[in-house]
């Protein structure tokens, strides 16, 4: 699985563009790309991802890699959902 800086760095490769590199450009190219932000195969479109970085160019591949490794790791903790979380969401869910 390739992670969500790898596939954004990817996009930009194909697309031929050079550093730095406007994120709306990024968006506009590619929106409903759906990037993997985690092991556990959650996943988000790319415009809501890039939305969510708070940022307006990409500076350099590290840079990419150094918004969005963080992000994911945000992202994916805001997915997990225990036990107690499954239950709730089970029977309160139509609320």
């Amino acid at each position: 699985m390739k992670s969500a800086s790898d596939t954004v760095i990817e996009i930009i490769d194909e697309a031929g563009w050079s550093y730095p590199v406007s994120v709306r450009r990024i968006e506009n190219h590619r929106p409903m790309a759906n990037i993997a932000i985690d092991e556990s195969g959650n996943s988000m479109m790319l415009s809501e991802l890039l939305n969510r970085a708070q940022i307006n160019k990409f500076r350099s591949p590290e840079h990419v890699e150094e918004v969005l490794t963080e992000l994911c790791l945000v992202e994916s903790q805001h997915r997990r959902v225990g036990v107690l979380g499954k239950l709730k969401q089970a029977f309160f869910a139509d609320e």
